[in-house]
């Protein structure tokens, strides 16, 4: 993700304290960041006269290179450095915008990869994603327009030079509809190491419902609405790990769950119909739907490694909200397919007296602390947010899992014996039961999903937004 270009890098110096470039040692000795210095000034040309780390949960990096008298602002877009991505290889983005450039789409452009560390070296866009900063509601509503124009135009390029890029064009209806669950289920089975029955059961529902009659391929970009502007007028898209070949109504879904943390700058009816416009196509509200529902699926099952096993450097606690937001939404987006009605639980009431006093106390010892650098800060931010969700769990998690349990055993036959038993179980259930048993196995997930967002409630204002409002077109 590129952010607001007005940050300043720190400029690289040497022990002399001149502005001459730093003397480099042997390359394979070099920091990481002098490594990297090297390979910009190679594809760049000039001299590299600032880099800085982007304070960010994925390796990126801001640097500024001198050529000619002139200073060219760039960014460097690191590696993930998990397995948790359905089209592994920056290289493969790189590809991506350079095909996008040459089709006239605003992109950053790309001078080349650099190896180590891996990273995309491209331009430095000027912008902010933030709509707010727009100077009225006018502009924001204008700013969403053209990202949608941008986005209908991406849809009409031809596929030849993404096809030459590598990319594969899917040759069924089935193919097109499901081609980013197809890449994110080989994701998931190859980082799945425990039971994970929601994930089988929706799964198994998508192909079950795949819209008919929709075969016209396109170039679509599936995590959409990233995009940076300056004074009104878009400057570029970006983050384009997930694009890929398939339906171009993918792309309007997943806009959907982008305006509930990031707003677009218009409601995403007023965005439907301006697409309409644009490509004289009507949208279906039930594809729509449908395509919601598949694109989140894809973020649950490509959390499932991740979750199953956290390691210490991981984005603990937004793997953890990302979870329950992405269930909520494709569970929310399933009832509106099959024209079912969700009551969202009551939030939970946090505990008092004796029982709220480790959690008080854990939340001002942390509040005390002191941070050194935004990483902390935000670490500290989510410590404070864990604490109280801890309280919750304290207040109602034994309760809730036992109900749990018990709507189990109307699905079973039985009361498993604790969560273990019950994922494991339900998971073989999900596996063999026909769509006979959709309906109760939908209701069961929707209950626990409920559950478990009224005891988030540190979460509880930006989960609300995964509570997916039905789109009026």
């Amino acid at each position: 993700m590129l952010l607001d270009s007005r940050r300043h890098p720190v400029r690289i110096e040497d022990s002399t304290d001149t502005h001459e470039p730093p003397r480099r040692t042997d390359p394979k000795a070099a920091p990481e960041e002098e490594r990297l210095a090297l390979q910009i000034e190679e594809l760049v040309g000039g001299t590299v006269t600032a880099l800085e780390r982007q304070a960010r949960w994925r390796k990126a990096w801001y640097a500024t290179v001198e050529r000619d008298g002139d200073e060219i602002p760039i960014y460097v877009r690191g590696d993930k450095q998990i397995d948790a991505e359905p089209f592994p290889g920056l290289d493969r983005e790189a590809a991506i915008l350079t095909a996008l450039e040459a089709g006239g789409i605003r992109v950053p452009h790309v001078y080349g990869m650099s190896t180590d560390p891996v990273g995309i070296i491209m331009d430095r866009v000027p912008g902010t994603r933030d709509i707010a900063e727009a100077v009225d509601d006018a502009q924001r509503e204008s700013i969403a327009e053209q990202y949608i124009d941008e986005l209908a135009a991406i849809h009409r390029l031809d596929l030849q030079p993404f096809i030459d890029a590598g990319i594969t064009v899917p040759d069924s209806a089935e193919g097109i509809a499901l081609a980013y669950v197809d890449a994110n289920e080989k994701l998931y089975r190859r980082t799945k190491t425990g039971p994970e029955p929601l994930v089988e059961f929706a799964l198994r529902w998508v192909r079950r419902h795949v819209p008919q009659g929709r075969r016209r391929p396109a170039f679509i970009l599936a995590d959409t609405g990233q995009f940076l502007y300056v004074d009104g007028k878009i400057t570029c898209v970006y983050d384009l790990e997930a694009a890929h070949v398939g339906d171009p109504l993918f792309d309007l879904a997943s806009l959907r769950t982008r305006a509930g943390t990031e707003p677009l700058g218009a409601d995403i009816a007023h965005l439907v119909k301006r697409y309409e416009e644009a490509t004289g196509e009507a949208v279906d509200p039930g594809v729509l739907s449908f395509y919601t529902a598949a694109f989140m699926l894809t973020a649950v099952s490509s959390l499932s490694g991740p979750l199953s096993n956290l390691a210490p450097h991981d984005l603990q606690a937004e793997y953890l909200q990302w979870d329950l937001m992405t269930r909520r939404a494709m569970l929310w987006a399933i009832a509106e397919v099959v024209g079912i009605d969700i009551e969202p639980a009551a939030p939970v009431t946090p505990p008092s007296g004796y029982y709220s006093r480790v959690t008080k106390v854990l939340e001002g010892t942390i509040t005390r602390m002191t941070p050194s650098s935004p990483t902390d800060e935000a670490n500290r931010d989510a410590a404070i947010a864990l604490s109280q969700w801890a309280g919750a769990l304290i207040a109602v998690g034994r309760e809730n899992a036992a109900r749990d349990l018990d709507r189990l055993s109307e699905i079973l036959g039985h009361r498993p014996t604790d969560w273990r038993q019950a994922d494991q179980e339900l998971e073989q259930f999900v596996m063999s039961a026909g769509p006979e048993h959709d309906e109760k196995l939908l209701a069961y997930f929707i209950a626990q999903t409920e559950d478990r967002v009224a005891e988030a409630v540190s979460a509880r204002s930006r989960l609300d937004h995964y509570a997916l409002k039905p789109v009026e077109i």
